[in-house]
């Protein structure tokens, strides 16, 4: 099965080619795959925590100030085991991930070398071009000849 591939920048369409045997699936040559993953705290588990707390306080409150001292680590090992599974089963964080798929059209090029310089990703050179540049002017046909 084939999807059909959206520049996110262009807005082109490019149907996607045959399966290979990595992580793109059939995504078209030379387009880029862009993912963003944001991690946050899962509110869930943010509330077991609140929870929690406000179950040590509260337990802690109904002893005579005296005894709080000695009894507030056994009463957080309660509480602890009290809340144990349903901690376990609740991850700590959520993550937020999202796609752009990026064409390999020459006017989405200057965009995304603008992108890498901003993120701080090495700008990478087409090697034809980058050859074409480094060789002086007249020099390789000589070469080429010997």
């Amino acid at each position: 099965m084939q999807f059909d591939y959206e520049c996110a920048l262009t807005g082109l369409t490019k149907e996607g080619t045959e399966f290979f045997d990595d992580d793109l699936a059939d995504m078209p040559a030379g387009w880029t795959k862009v993912t963003i993953q944001k991690r946050e705290y899962n509110p869930k588990w943010l509330m077991i925590q609140q929870v929690k707390q406000m179950a040590i306080q509260g337990m802690l409150q109904q002893l005579p100030p005296e005894m709080q001292r000695e009894q507030g680590w056994a009463l957080s090992l309660q509480v602890e085991a009290q809340f144990h599974s349903m901690e376990k089963e609740t991850p700590m964080f959520l993550v937020d991930e999202e796609v752009a798929f990026i064409s390999d059209d020459k006017e989405v090029n200057e965009v995304m070398l603008g992108l890498r310089d901003t993120l701080g990703l090495p700008i990478k050179e087409d090697t034809d071009e980058a050859e074409a540049a480094e060789a002086p002017e007249g020099e390789d046909s000589e070469e080429e000849e010997d």
